[in-house]
């Protein structure tokens, strides 16, 4: 069935124009009750006919035969006079019905259209925009007024277009007649690309003439976000297995490493040999901690809030950090502020969120700085968390768009684009806030702001 949504809502059913003319008349019938019709008649006529004869035998019994015939003339023209009013007022009757019923039809419809999470838009024969619901407005940020008469071409990326993508689709639609589920990017107002899944329809007329086509789209940005961080878990999850495995693998060797070091630690009085003893017993301890804090950073996450200590968490993120190759030449500038109060939070969130945050922090050194500053207090009813560079920085048009899905400006292969837009969406969750300030090639200072909750 095939519905054109126009600006005066017609509603067209593809499939009524199939069935035969017989059986259209039979759902005529039924639909304006004919039984009802046929006897309300009747009784009218029976009325007439009953006065009449009521009439005929009490005042004009002794009437000559003209008379009468007169008489019999009017009671004709009474009655099918009689009859055309009732057949007028049940025909106007009726009409007021259908259109109040096809008035509530037309308003339920439009409603639904109109604010339906996803975008529904219908384009012309030429490809000009002739609908925009609400869907559309907040999925791509132009009013209906804005974007009405434009080409569908302006919310299409311009290497889509080259590539043929329009093509495509009228192939799909002159093959199928429609084109269901297909994944595809959109352009918003700001000019950001919105992963979309488009699911394309004709519309026709009476005649069953194309007018035009429907389109529906919907915004996957969020459910890819959902499937990588699933795939993350995924790895994340396989990388603790291992670890754990490992850890084991290795616990049992640094141990016996260790005793030996002690045991010989206590045979000899040398102090070069004591001070080279000291360093391995060192190392030894350092692998340790590494195997450790890798362990218990791939655990699967607890979604379970819990009373956390904030500086706890930013120490085992900057001190899991501290062991990449990439901080070789960096130092960790720590500024914690003591007795802060515990936070009701999700203690693995959080972690991942700091970790996300100082690994952009590296990336964005480059060699420009060699100090992240990450600090602590309280301001408030408010935890704050500030992590600081002395990066590349960011332009204005970075800023505004770095917390938006898939947007990244690193290298293919290096970023998803999905770091701060997770961990944007963390901390909202925990009813914080996550901001950013920086300027290009000044460095970048991210923001954490967490709610007390009155947790002490």
């Amino acid at each position: 069935m095939l519905i054109a949504f126009r600006g005066n809502s017609d509603y067209i059913f593809s499939d009524m124009r199939k069935q035969s003319f017989f059986q259209k008349l039979i759902g005529f019938i039924r639909h304006v009750r004919l039984g009802y019709l046929l006897f309300t008649s009747i009784l009218i006529v029976a009325v007439i006919f009953g006065a009449f004869e009521l009439i005929e035998r009490t005042i004009f019994s002794d009437f000559s035969d003209t008379t009468m015939r007169w008489l019999y003339i009017s009671r004709g023209v009474i009655s099918s006079l009689l009859l055309m009013a009732w057949a007028a007022w049940t025909v106007f009757h009726y009409r007021d019905i259908y259109a109040e019923r096809l008035e509530k039809t037309e308003a339920k419809y439009r409603d639904i259209i109109e604010n339906s999470a996803d975008a529904i838009i219908t384009l012309d024969n030429n490809n000009h925009i002739t609908m925009w619901n609400k869907g559309a407005e907040q999925i791509f940020g132009w009013k209906s007024e804005e974007i009405l008469g434009e080409s569908i071409s302006k919310i299409i990326p311009n290497d889509l277009i080259e590539v043929g993508e329009l093509l495509c689709l009228a192939y799909g639609i002159k093959r199928s007649g429609y084109v269901k589920n297909y994944e595809t990017e959109r352009l918003s107002k700001s000019g950001r690309r919105i992963l979309v899944q488009l699911t394309e329809n004709v519309i026709t007329n009476e005649n069953d003439e194309i007018v035009g086509r429907s389109q529906i789209l919907r915004d996957i940005s969020e459910l890819r976000i959902n499937e990588n961080q699933m795939r993350q878990s995924e790895r994340l999850a396989t990388v603790g297995h291992l670890a754990a495995g490992v850890a084991h693998e290795v616990g049992n060797p640094l141990t016996s490493i260790s005793s030996l070091v002690q045991v010989m630690e206590r045979k000899t009085d040398d102090e070069f040999i004591h001070g080279n003893l000291k360093k391995i017993r060192e190392h030894i301890n350092r692998i340790a901690k590494i195997v450790r804090e890798l362990v218990d950073f791939s655990r699967p996450s607890s979604v379970q809030m819990t009373p956390t200590q904030i500086n706890e968490t930013v120490e085992s993120a900057v001190g899991l950090l501290k062991y990449d190759g990439r901080c070789r030449h960096i130092d960790f500038d720590m500024n914690l502020e003591e007795d802060l109060p515990k936070i009701e939070c999700v203690p693995d969130q959080i972690h991942q969120v700091l970790i996300n945050l100082l690994l952009n922090a590296i990336d964005a050194m480059q060699d420009q700085g060699d100090i992240i500053r990450v600090s602590t207090h309280r301001e408030n009813s408010t935890i704050h968390i500030e992590v600081e560079d002395q990066g590349i920085g960011m332009t204005t048009e970075v800023r505004e768009k770095v917390f938006e899905p898939f947007f990244t400006t690193k290298e293919v292969g290096k970023g998803t684009g999905l770091g701060l837009s997770v961990s944007h969406g963390i901390i909202s969750k925990m009813g914080g806030a996550i901001q950013v300030e920086s300027e290009k090639d000044q460095g970048s200072t991210f923001t954490i702001e967490l709610p007390i909750n009155g947790t002490q």
